[in-house]
């Protein structure tokens, strides 16, 4: 018996659906005033249209597993299920420890025949203090937001899993305190910590099911152009892109386009699908989901700030394509 999935890993960008408000009949063709006026809340909802658009790229793919992030929490996930996606998934999602209130979580499919467990991994201690932090009373930093662990079963929970996913999203480049260019330092220890879990997984299952490392990198974490931070993937396990190992063109995995300092845009690949190559023969397929005018036309990669504000999210999404063999 074969089982195949269809995982989409997708960073939403601020992606807040608090609704305190009814919602009138016509909501769906309501003004952007008239939809941001539907919350009490401070915090700005993720623009209609955006939603709409985010909504079309779901069903034209069909996702059995989305792996979102910056999502703004659990609430904001069911409010998108139950308005856009007819209630076709559920979501899952643990708080963590994000100071934005963004959060890693998922949207899984109802009518799969399969269970799930979602574990958080928010207090694991990071074992990292910068160094002005050293001689006072803190202990250690954590996730900045979380490794969210999704164990996926053919039956019940006691059987050992079909596959795990560690979704995860590792810290962004700002550095408000002026403490960690580039965030480098913190970004560096989640990944040691982040592979410290990984390699625990792999030993409670015995190297015996694909563990899958999914989400937002904020960096460029693939072996061709690999920035230092990174190199914790490489040192010792067998972890290989899955845009590698389908062999993609280099210049197709591009999953954000930023401007450097002249206002130049630069494509980078930071959102990743990581699977030790011992696996690599459940990838059927990988590739970046481009976006798409009302046409239906792919929309050019964006060549200022004001173009890329116009897309549904700042990231692409990345597909990957699972068929799992006698199970």
């Amino acid at each position: 018996m074969n089982k195949s999935l269809r995982l989409m890993q997708f960073n939403l960008e601020n992606f807040f659906l608090y609704l305190d408000k009814e919602l009138p009949p016509t909501w769906p063709d309501i003004s952007e005033d008239g939809w941001q006026a539907l919350t009490h809340s401070q915090v700005k909802l993720k623009p209609l249209q955006k939603l709409k658009s985010i909504q079309s790229i779901i069903n034209d793919q069909d996702p059995d597993i989305i792996i979102v992030c910056e999502v703004g929490g659990k609430e904001s996930l069911e409010n998108f299920n139950r308005l856009f996606l007819n209630n076709r998934y559920r979501a899952e999602l643990i708080e963590g420890n994000s100071d934005r209130g963004i959060d890693v979580g998922y949207l899984i499919k109802n009518s799969l025949n399969l269970q799930f467990l979602l574990i958080s991994h928010k207090e694991r201690p990071l074992n990292f203090l910068y160094d002005h932090e050293k001689d006072g009373p803190k202990k250690s930093h954590y996730f900045s937001r979380d490794v969210a662990e999704l164990r996926i079963f053919e039956s019940d929970l006691s059987h050992s899993p079909l596959a795990i996913i560690l979704g995860v999203h590792l810290k962004s480049k700002l550095d408000r305190d002026g403490v960690d260019p580039d965030g480098r330092h913190r970004r560096a220890a989640e990944v040691k910590t982040l592979m410290d879990i990984y390699k625990e997984v792999r030993k409670e299952t015995l190297e015996k099911i694909p563990i899958i490392i999914s989400g937002d990198f904020n960096g460029i974490a693939n072996s061709h152009r690999m920035e230092a931070e990174f190199q914790p993937i490489y040192n010792d396990t067998q972890l290989k892109d899955v845009m590698e190992i389908k062999n993609v063109p280099e210049d197709e995995r591009y999953t954000q386009v930023v401007f450097n300092s002249l206002g130049r845009a630069v494509p980078v690949q930071i959102d990743y699908f990581f699977v030790d190559e011992r696996f690599s023969q459940i990838i059927q397929s990988a590739y970046i989901y481009r976006f798409k005018d009302e046409g239906g036309f792919e929309i050019p990669p964006p060549q200022s700030i004001e173009q890329r504000s116009s897309l549904p999210s700042d990231h692409y999404p990345v597909v990957c394509d699972l068929l799992f063999n006698n199970i």
